[in-house]
């Protein structure tokens, strides 16, 4: 761990889910002394790097550092806290599957705002890509000897990153789609199921997601 016992950080987000989940998770997972904020929106927008959230603001021996970007933020943090390998290939595995989880924002906004002469085209293309990447965590999980975790024996970024994507897109893109949940759950096979709420379990993280609505209930339909 890098970071010193009198680091203190500030998550800026808004008061939801979304971008700024594997930041809380990852702050929880380390113990990390932390707190968040909800800026006031958009009166607080200008005064944001790059007038967008999350943020990260990292305070240490009276020096202040500020990072913005949610997978920038996410593999600092997991980078500080050892939940990154130090091994550069294994690492680069880690974050390769992270970037693929994120091709999916744009493409669900893609079908959501489609045109009606667009719509059929945009929803396919949403579930092919949706479809490739429950393929891609199934294979790494497929190709580990522990079944709690895509990567070794403990908890790590992926495990974090891949528990954050699937509540963004079952529970928390309901506020859009109310039928979202519909279309990703019937796509987790039980062994991808088991690992949501096996990573839900996990006492590094109960003092974020016991404030949280568990995963288990929403899943408990399908889990094995």
């Amino acid at each position: 761990m890098l970071s010193g016992s009198d680091t203190v950080y500030v998550l800026r987000y808004f008061d939801l889910i979304g971008r700024a989940e594997g930041c809380r998770l990852l702050l929880t997972a380390a113990n990390a002394s932390w707190t968040e904020e909800h800026p006031e929106w958009p009166a607080e927008k200008a005064n944001q790097p790059f007038e967008r959230l999350p943020v990260l603001v990292e305070r240490s021996n009276g020096d202040e550092w500020i990072l913005c970007e949610s997978l920038t933020i996410e593999r600092y943090l997991a980078r500080v806290f050892g939940f990154m390998p130090t091994d550069l290939k294994q690492a680069a595995l880690q974050e390769q599957m992270v970037d693929q989880q994120a091709d999916l924002a744009p493409a669900f906004m893609a079908q959501l705002m489609a045109t009606d002469d667009m719509k059929s085209k945009q929803i396919d293309e949403f579930n092919t890509l949706l479809d490739r990447i429950v393929k891609e965590h199934g294979r790494i999980l497929s190709r580990n000897s522990s079944k709690q975790h895509l990567f070794g024996d403990q908890l790590s970024y992926a495990d974090i990153s891949l528990y954050a994507f699937y509540k963004v897109y079952i529970v928390y893109l309901k506020i859009y789609q109310s039928n979202i949940d519909e279309i990703v759950k019937p796509k987790l096979t039980p062994e991808i199921i088991n690992l949501i709420l096996s990573i839900e379990k996990e006492p590094l993280l109960a003092p974020h997601l016991s404030k949280c609505d568990s995963m288990a209930a929403v899943l408990s339909s399908k889990a094995f």
